[in-house]
């Protein structure tokens, strides 16, 4: 190959290698990708979505994935709480700013209003709408 085809090609490459690693990283943060240290080398990372995005386009969202965000208000009678997104909620840290307010089924123990967390779960449809049924639950802050 000529020296410019391989420049551009080498380019390429740092590209791409670029956007998989931002696919897979949020602000830092790898993501998760199993249960600790007994999960599988081979196991590709999961995604990181914030809740705009799944709210935005849930279609989009099959299967396990984590979910970043900030919890919003919490009803531990019923198991529930609503999360925002986490972005929006580092950028004005009111909870009365969000666009979209989710709700997540959680069986452990729910977390305060105003907590950041990561969680790995998917996203069912309700007669009441759409709902994110969390499996693990993460406080990132």
């Amino acid at each position: 190959m000529k020296s410019g085809t391989t420049a551009v090609t080498l380019a390429g490459f740092v590209v791409v290698a670029g956007i998989a690693y931002a696919f897979v990283t949020d602000g830092g943060m790898p993501a998760y990708a199993g249960d600790g240290p007994a999960a599988k080398a081979d196991a590709a990372p999961a995604k990181v979505v914030h809740v705009d995005e799944l709210a935005d386009k849930p279609e989009r969202y099959k299967g396990e994935i984590v979910l970043m965000a900030a919890v919003a208000r919490v009803n531990r009678a019923r198991g529930v709480f609503s999360a925002i997104d986490y972005r929006e909620f580092v950028q004005c840290h009111e909870l009365d700013c969000a666009k979209h307010y989710l709700p997540v089924k959680f069986d452990g123990p729910l977390p305060k209003p105003e907590t950041l967390i990561r969680m790995t779960g998917k996203v069912v449809k309700t007669e009441k709408g759409l709902v994110f049924e969390a499996k693990r639950l993460d406080v990132t802050k």
